[in-house]
């Protein structure tokens, strides 16, 4: 609202006419319609005083139209500029870019983790979009000390003693001089959608926020996320920083380093300037610092990954904190409210309400599966773990091994490997099983690692003998690393036979390695004998009667126990076919319990 939009709008209420106003107060005809068509916006104080008593207004009334007629007198009819200089290197963003460009006003939300680069892409956007907006470009931080409003009037021309003291007269101020103007505003580090609403610029202008927040309660707005650069984006700007040809002579290394600071520009930026500020490095000797003291590498002078991370946490409520700093001990970076709740002691509700706390502030990525965490917030994270948290790293992995026997089962189950049941978990069906195998699958090296080295032998062994069946239908080198992983948990020998067997089998049909298959296999076998634990022995001998025909051992072959001879051939045969029966089961439409190994 300008003065002159006020003055008309007082005068038709008062009834008057132009030319009844002017006889009252010795305005002019002409200068009175100048200033409500806009020609005039600043009368003297003289002129202002006059129509205040031909109107007769209250004292609001000639409050309001005096901070009118002062802001007119003040602000600058120049164009005005604030914006830092862009980041010449802006790499990977064009996208992004793109879609600013085509905006022709309103407001558009840029948000995302910190060190994603929310205000170079903001300041370039706003330097490439300078002749779109003729009245100016301006940025105000509102983590700066300055209150907001105050820092826009000033930038907009207002001398600090006509600004007014209180924030409503502050606002009304501020839509007076954007009214009918072509500006660009960029709000930089916007925490909440009321503070985006309060300084948001006219219809006519284009505001860009930037927050770490999804600020997703706005209206009209276009909603732009930042993650990390691809691979070879992330590259181009590690060579803009230290230069192509240090990229080029050693860029295997340069792949690793970029994949180390999880692509991100903050991260790249940092280990870019130290590199560029030690000529002499190989790019070889910052991996190996980054490897050894991890987040701590990554600064350089008032950069530092470690502090971004800080400042997004540092405001969150403690249940939220409590889930985040438990995130660091993930096996992966993907997580669901129930694997939140196990980890923080908490229901499952109040986990989902943290772990969307946490993506609202963009220290998760949520999507129609769950959560993710990026590489770098997860290091962060598990910088903060200490001896407290020893208890709910046993929870998490007792809880993800119990989930694999659920899903396993499903599955089914032949020999000794059916004395492995459920406990207290379950899974619906076997496409849910299918679907939390296949993400965790080459999780599962891992999980067993970990869970031997805090001693749970019982929950190991009981979680790989359940995914037997998994296995034959999902082959891989993997199972080869997770059954020799497991066998030192084997504390029965029927456990132990399982083991070998599911071990012989990945030797001999995934590896194609079948000497080593056969030594194996007649460990399980005399253990077997043994130990009079023979429930799995006959998988043991066909499996060895198929080792032996493989490798040209027709005799050896014949020699298998009568009822378990079988030529690789058939072998190869049968677990095609068992693969098959499970890849039906696992897609829903058959009940049938796949038999196998």
């Amino acid at each position: 609202m300008t003065f002159g939009d006020r003055l008309l709008r007082h005068r038709k209420n008062a009834g008057l006419s132009q030319e009844e106003l002017s006889a009252r107060s010795g305005v002019s005809v002409r200068a009175i319609s100048d200033m409500e068509r806009g020609r005039a916006r600043s009368p003297q104080r003289r002129t202002t005083e006059a129509l205040l008593d031909a109107l007769g207004l209250d004292e609001p009334g000639r409050a309001e139209l005096r901070r009118l007629a002062r802001a007119g007198r003040a602000a600058v009819t120049n164009p005005v500029w604030s914006l830092p200089m862009y980041v010449a290197d802006l790499v990977g963003r064009d996208s992004e870019l793109a879609t600013i460009g085509a905006l022709h006003g309103g407001l558009v939300v840029v948000h995302g983790a910190a060190g994603t680069g929310k205000t170079s892409l903001a300041v370039r956007a706003a330097h490439l979009l300078e002749g779109c907006f003729p009245d100016g470009q301006l940025l105000v931080e509102l983590d700066g000390s300055t209150p907001p409003l105050e820092r826009l009037l000033r930038d907009l021309g207002i001398p600090a003693e006509h600004v007014p003291e209180d924030v409503n007269g502050q606002t009304r101020l501020y839509r007076s001089l954007l009214a009918g103007k072509r500006l660009l505003l960029v709000l930089d580090g916007v925490h909440t959608e009321e503070e985006a609403r309060t300084l948001r610029a006219e219809p006519g202008c284009l505001t860009i926020v930037t927050s770490r927040r999804r600020l997703a309660g706005l209206e009209d707005a276009t909603w732009i996320r930042l993650g990390g650069l691809t691979e070879d984006a992330a590259v181009e700007l590690l060579g803009s920083i230290i230069g192509p040809a240090r990229v080029d002579t050693d860029h295997e290394t340069a792949r690793e380093l970029v994949a180390l600071c999880g692509t991100s520009p903050l991260a790249l930026r940092i280990a870019g300037n130290r590199l560029a500020s030690r000529p002499r490095w190989p790019l070889r000797h910052l991996v190996e610092q980054i490897r050894e003291r991890r987040l701590a590498a990554l600064t350089a002078g008032d950069l530092d990954v470690r502090g971004a991370f800080e400042v997004s946490l540092a405001h969150l409520p403690d249940t939220a904190r409590l889930v985040f700093r438990r995130l660091g001990l993930l096996v992966g970076t993907r997580v669901t409210p129930e694997l939140a709740a196990e980890l923080a002691g908490i229901g499952v509700t109040e986990a989902e309400q943290a772990l969307e706390e946490l993506a609202d502030v963009s220290l998760l990525d949520a999507d129609d599966d769950g959560y993710s965490m990026h590489a770098l917030v997860k290091t962060f994270a598990n910088g903060l773990i200490d001896v407290t948290d020893d208890d709910a790293h046993r929870k998490m992995l007792a809880w993800l091994l119990e989930s694999a026997v659920a899903a396993g089962v499903l599955f089914g189950q032949t020999g000794d490997a059916r004395r492995v049941q459920p406990r207290d978990r379950a899974l619906p069906d076997v496409p849910a099983a299918r679907r939390w195998l296949d993400e965790h699958r080459d999780l599962i090296p891992r999980i067993v690692e970990q869970a031997q080295a805090k001693g749970m032998h019982d929950d190991v062994v009981r979680a790989v003998i359940a995914l037997s069946h998994y296995a034959a239908i999902e082959p891989g080198l993997v199972w080869e690393r997770v059954y020799r992983a497991a066998l030192p948990s084997a504390r029965e020998p029927w456990q132990e036979i399982v083991l070998l067997t599911q071990l012989g089998w990945v030797l001999f049909d995934v590896a194609d390695r079948s000497g080593p298959a056969l030594e194996v296999l007649t460990r399980a076998a005399r253990l077997a004998e043994s130990s009079g634990e023979t429930g799995h022995l006959g998988w043991v001998w066909l499996i060895a009667s198929a080792a032996h025909s493989g490798l040209g051992e027709d005799e050896q072959a014949e020699s298998v126990p009568q009822g378990h001879r079988v030529d690789a051939r058939t072998r190869r045969r049968a677990l095609r076919a068992v693969r098959a029966r499970c890849a039906v089961a696992a897609n829903g439409s058959s009940q049938r319990r796949c038999g196998g190994t």
